[in-house]
């Protein structure tokens, strides 16, 4: 019993020294601006949607230099060329085939498939990208000529040129319909997972595009390229209050204990009330799930393909 108590005063010391090098008010997070496309910004905020802080500064370790150009570029477009550029690198990146996709198919389990992973995301970005492959998936399967496409499908040969571009649409789809997994309690944290290395290449798209077009701008001469976060003009930083780990310092050894050691205390544990608050409502809504931009609204990402 005293080797017991004394691996567990152990197992406490170690986790109070944990708490205070972890226990950090505020964290910093790279955030868009109104002047640029919401898209770009629910990137940003996807790939920093974490407070681990070890994984937050590798992330912005690797895209800093991305965005310190975008950042640069941007000054000599305007808002039109900014918008149009940057939803265009958006959707080519998310609807660019990975090679990987076997038979693909789309149909009416797959906007089950969508409302399912819908009632469980809470990333805004992943909010977004349901929505807009949600939108895409029912305007697919709702075209009169899909049953034709789907004839020839199964029939093994696609002949005509119109059921050809559906097919396409289709296989651009499959790409993150084949990644959902709505059913598993992590699906989120896996479809990002996918995604990571996506949004990644998707930054430095549209640095290169920024580049090509500001180069081609009447300015002159070419503004040079910021190399501060501080110097951010369209983007900037916030600060982000992080729960902090529960402080030991005031505890003694047997107050620490006592709930393990004593069955009396240990019966009488008081588990947390369940919340009171219905997320339907809409004054409930968290604030970074309001006003998330309507895929429909923006593009038709598969109409040009």
């Amino acid at each position: 019993m005293i080797k017991f108590i004394k691996i567990l005063i152990i197992l406490f010391l170690s986790q109070f020294a944990f708490t205070q090098v972890v226990n950090a008010d505020v964290i910093k997070k790279f955030q868009g601006s109104k002047e640029l496309p919401i898209e770009l910004n629910l990137i940003l905020d996807c790939l920093q949607n974490t407070e681990n802080i070890a994984t937050l500064k590798s992330v912005q370790e690797k895209i800093t230099p991305t965005l310190l150009n975008i950042d640069s570029f941007a000054r000599v477009l305007s808002k039109e060329d900014l918008f149009l550029i940057g939803k265009i690198e958006v959707y080519k990146s998310l609807l660019k085939p990975d090679g990987s996709i076997g038979k693909a198919i789309i149909d009416a389990q797959t906007i089950k498939l969508f409302d399912n992973a819908l009632k469980n995301a809470t990333d805004p970005f992943i909010v977004w990208l349901l929505r807009a492959l949600r939108q895409d998936t029912e305007n697919l399967i709702t075209n009169p000529l899909y049953k034709d496409y789907l004839l020839q499908k199964n029939a093994g040969k696609i002949e005509r040129n119109d059921l050809k571009k559906i097919d396409k649409k289709v296989s651009l789809l499959f790409r993150w319909v084949s990644k959902i997994n709505s059913e598993s309690s992590d699906f989120q944290e896996i479809l990002k997972n996918e995604l990571y290395p996506v949004l990644i290449e998707t930054l430095k798209n549209i640095e290169e595009s920024f580049f090509l077009l500001a180069s081609q701008s009447n300015m002159s001469p070419f503004p040079g390229l910021i190399t501060s976060i501080d110097e951010f003009k369209f983007i900037s930083q916030k600060e982000i209050k992080i729960s902090k780990p529960e402080s030991l310092k005031d505890k003694s050894i047997e107050d620490i204990l006592s709930p393990l050691i004593d069955d009396n205390l240990a019966s009488e544990a008081i588990l947390p009330e369940p919340s009171k608050e219905d997320w339907l409502n809409e004054y409930n809504t968290p604030q970074n799930l309001k006003n998330l931009p309507k895929p429909d609204d923006d593009a038709n990402w598969l109409q040009d393909f």
